[in-house]
């Protein structure tokens, strides 16, 4: 009985632990802009930023960091945790502020 109860209870554990790395964790880019991109870009975006640049070079610059000219660089956000995909959610969300 006792092998019984303890492979059940591991069995129930290898089944969360892989459930759980199988889970993709949601992207929420309204709470991530507010917490890495407001201070620099504003609180509608309204600061360093075209919504009619390029969608690549947006990618890009969210991605790989940026010049900027007469003030902070932007910072590369891949190191952040950012994929492309997210950076398209963040463009989106920003160009949302201007519809």
């Amino acid at each position: 009985m006792k092998f019984s109860a303890v492979a059940t209870v591991l069995f129930v554990l290898l089944g969360a632990v892989v459930w759980a790395q199988g889970r993709k964790e949601s992207f929420q880019p309204a709470a991530y802009y507010k917490a890495n991109c407001e201070e620099c870009h504003g609180t509608a975006a309204e600061k360093r930023f075209n919504p009619d640049s390029p969608e690549g070079q947006m990618i890009d610059s969210i991605l790989n960091g940026a010049k900027a000219e007469g003030s902070k660089d932007m910072p590369a956000f891949t190191e952040r945790g950012i994929d492309e995909t997210k950076a398209k959610a963040l463009i989106s969300y920003m160009k949302s502020f201007r519809e």
